[in-house]
């Protein structure tokens, strides 16, 4: 049976940042505008509504698995986006009223959560914005309606093709839009409104067509970016390990190694084989009960869940191995395990290195250990061919 999730620090870190961040700038925005004590408490309590809310919906995504299709994430980056984003709204506090770049906040949440989350952000940051104003009614409508059309097309900027499109269209909602509510306000029209729309157009269309991508595939890409940097020589639990056991290590590496390169053969996920492969052992590494342990230790890292998964299913002593990869660093540990063995006997020829690599592959396959993980005939095949024919098993 899997332990129970417990709070991860670096989600915890992450939560405790947006929080600060919240009250930090509606603080600053209380002082920039010398509100009295029952005006700071009205805004605090806000906060907290928003906070809790946010939380909640922060939280509930992630479980279902869409933020970065990781339910393991560790929201650092979304933390550090919402910082950029509260940071842009304070600096919009002293924009005029109908010339606040607010398009900007949807736009960047999007890119590291979804619509929802963004407008959710976006909507609260504005009402702080037309608070902070005097709280003007068509203010507070252009502001929001400059939200609600940021984060639809926001999501659309996901899609590259549509990317110079949308930039083009976001730099006129900037113009036009504060230009309609400022004439509905005020029953004249002002340059100057022009002016400043057409510069946060411009800003806001830079960074849909430029930035949002690049933070985006960041986002996208955020598993399979972990797989690389936790088996990098720079990582806490690679220095761990070698100072534990350089037998271990070299272990670990060659699993690692091997099974990337198999998974590339076969048609797995490579990268998720190159992290599996290196901590399969982790469960020895850290003493009985061997499972559980490597599982409590997983979710401190916040490893990835497929990762986590192919832990678990550690020989199939817990679980029965359900996917290709978790089957495939099951064969490549077996294999160098044996090898390591076999190697010890300098009398063992290349011939009786290559009948036991198929005679254990198929004495696995038989017992039907692989028959549940989804990896097809053709594929066991290709993998127990490639670890026949892998130089660095010699």
């Amino acid at each position: 049976m899997k332990p129970r999730e417990t709070v991860n620090l670096y989600r915890l870190l992450s939560i405790t940042s947006i929080i600060l961040v919240t009250f930090g700038v509606t603080a600053l925005m209380c002082l920039g505008n010398h509100f009295y004590l029952d005006e700071w408490l009205c805004l605090f309590f806000l906060d907290l509504i928003f906070v809790c809310i946010y939380l909640f919906e922060l939280e509930y995504e992630r479980r279902s698995g869409k933020l970065s299709n990781n339910t393991k994430s560790n929201f650092i980056r979304l933390a550090c986006i919402y910082t950029l984003c509260a940071a842009l709204t304070y600096g919009a506090s002293y924009l005029p009223e109908f010339c606040k770049p607010v398009i900007l906040v949807p736009i960047l949440m999007c890119a590291v959560s979804n619509s929802t989350m963004a407008i959710v952000v976006g909507i609260f940051f504005d009402i702080l914005l037309s608070i902070s104003a005097g709280g003007y009614s068509y203010a507070l409508i252009a502001l929001c309606l400059l939200t609600l059309l940021g984060g639809v097309l926001a999501e659309a900027l996901k899609h590259k093709t549509y990317r110079l499109c949308l930039s083009f269209l976001i730099l006129f909602l900037n113009i036009l839009i504060p230009g309609i509510f400022y004439y509905l306000s005020y029953k004249e029209m002002d340059n100057r409104c022009f002016v400043y729309g057409a510069v946060n157009g411009i800003v806001s269309a830079f960074v849909a067509y430029f930035l949002f991508g690049r933070i985006w595939k960041e986002t996208s890409q955020e598993v399979d970016n972990q797989y690389l940097d936790i088996v990098s020589e720079e990582y806490s639990e690679v220095k761990a390990l070698k100072d534990f056991s350089m037998l271990e290590y070299r272990h670990a590496k060659k699993v690692s190694d091997v099974a990337f390169r198999c998974a590339k053969a076969v048609g797995c996920n490579e990268n998720l084989c190159l992290a599996a492969g290196f901590y399969y052992r982790m469960g020895r590494w850290l003493g009985e009960p061997y499972t559980q342990n490597a599982m409590v230790k997983a979710e401190s890292l916040c490893f990835p869940e497929a990762l986590t998964q192919i832990l678990y299913e550690y020989y199939g002593e817990e679980q029965a191995l359900s996917t290709p990869e978790s089957a495939l660093v099951h064969m490549v540990d077996a294999i160098v395990k044996k090898l390591e063995v076999m190697h010890k006997d300098v009398g063992n020829s290349q011939w009786n290195r290559d009948m036991l690599i198929y005679q254990t592959l198929n004495e696995f396959s038989s017992t039907g250990l692989y028959d549940q993980s989804g990896m097809s005939m053709n594929q066991f095949l290709k993998a127990r061919e490639f670890l026949a024919k892998e130089e660095s098993l010699s």
